[in-house]
């Protein structure tokens, strides 16, 4: 069995011979293998995104209950949503959607390639295409929140 040992001071397995096996004792990585790279830990950090992710989309379902239950129990859910904690975990989700939204978009050029009346299109200009098609949907909420929706009473 070969054996290289790397920058961050871990030793992983290049080869491993099909009769001998790692045991449950001798892992091949260490737990903090994903700190020894940038990338890696980008990596990390937006699968970590997932779990807040989820747990405020269940928030929102939980929310959107709520509104069947009468105005009183939304109001109380809602007033809750203003403490500190609460305030620290929508940020922290924000941050964590704008984390994986612009990976995404930064993959988006990296994927198939795409030609263009013969020529092909090049990942500088496709990611630039879905950062352009983000900020217009952006946009388009937004004005449809600020402005729509919002007629006479009756």
């Amino acid at each position: 069995m070969s054996q290289i040992q790397a920058n961050s001071a871990w030793v992983r397995n290049i080869a491993v011979s099909p009769n001998r096996y790692h045991r449950a004792d001798e892992p091949g990585l260490v737990p903090t293998w994903w700190r020894a790279n940038r990338r890696f830990a980008l990596y990390m950090l937006r699968e970590l995104a997932s779990v807040f992710l989820a747990v405020w989309s269940l928030r929102l379902l939980r929310q959107l209950n709520l509104l069947r239950q009468g105005e009183e129990a939304y109001d109380t859910f809602v007033a809750k949503q203003r403490r500190l904690p609460w305030l620290l975990f929508h940020i922290s989700a924000f941050s964590f959607a704008l984390l994986h939204s612009v990976t995404f978009l930064i993959a988006a050029g990296k994927g198939p390639t795409l030609h263009f009346m013969g020529r092909k299109v090049s990942e500088r200009t496709i990611t630039a295409g879905a950062f352009a098609g983000w900020a217009i949907a952006s946009l388009a909420v937004l004005l449809a929140l600020l402005f729509g929706g919002r007629g006479e009473d009756t």
